[in-house]
């Protein structure tokens, strides 16, 4: 085939987590990527889900999970809920594995960190490709992108070790609160607005911000501009 006949080839997603945020923002993002001409407009999605944990029964309280589906590999898992959905032109792919270094997420056009791991925000924000780095705790989230100043990414992601999105005692106590669900919408709105503009939309992303549910947006990002803001 010439390189004037060749079919252009598809954009790569990688979402690094499939916990309270990564496992939500695929179930909006896949059924909405399978409607419409977006994904085909583009040569076809493929979104490769990037995470080694293992469904358990404390999950099933604030992630996208079947009690039949403990003991299961997360990112299995939701690709298996999410098969009826993909096709020819859009592909979801489960990857067992966590992501440590730049070269794990190497050729991919969009990445979305969903995982509370300075280790893997740290190779995310290294990336040349569109970034999002989704983080939430208890009713609030806090969203940062390609587009912030190195300065205020460098100094939001300090170390620590890694967190659930629920308090202590949150799941025990039937105190669920749900930031999660605001930062995957963040997320998936992101993705959308940003495959638009890679077809030549004039689109817009949402800005990178942090909010709570309760008490509203509580600031934006500082940010260097770009495509599809």
């Amino acid at each position: 085939m010439s390189e004037e006949t060749k079919e252009p080839e598809m954009v790569d997603i990688a979402i690094v987590g499939a916990g309270g945020i990564g496992s939500n923002l695929v179930h909006a993002l896949v059924p909405a990527l399978s409607a419409g001409a977006l994904g085909e407009s583009l040569g076809g999605v493929r979104i490769t889900i990037h995470d080694s944990d293992r469904v358990d029964e404390d999950n099933l309280a604030h992630q996208r999970f079947l009690p039949t589906d403990v003991g299961e590999a997360k990112a299995g898992a939701l690709c298996r809920a999410l098969s009826p959905f993909a096709g020819q032109g859009l592909v979801v792919r489960p990857l067992i594995s966590d992501v440590r270094k730049p070269d794990d997420i190497e050729g991919y056009d969009i990445v979305v960190v969903a995982v509370d791991s300075p280790i893997a925000r740290r190779a995310v924000h290294q990336s040349p490709s569109r970034w999002l780095d989704l983080r939430c705790l208890g009713d609030g989230y806090v969203a940062l992108d390609d587009g912030v100043d190195a300065t205020t990414v460098n100094g939001l992601t300090g170390e620590h070790p890694p967190m659930s999105c629920q308090f202590e005692g949150a799941i025990a106590s039937g105190n669920i609160q749900f930031g999660y669900m605001i930062a995957a919408a963040h997320g998936a709105q992101w993705v959308v607005q940003t495959l638009r503009a890679m077809g030549g939309a004039n689109a817009m992303t949402p800005h990178p911000q942090s909010a709570s549910i309760t008490f509203g947006t509580l600031g934006r990002m500082g940010a260097t501009g770009g495509e599809g803001r």
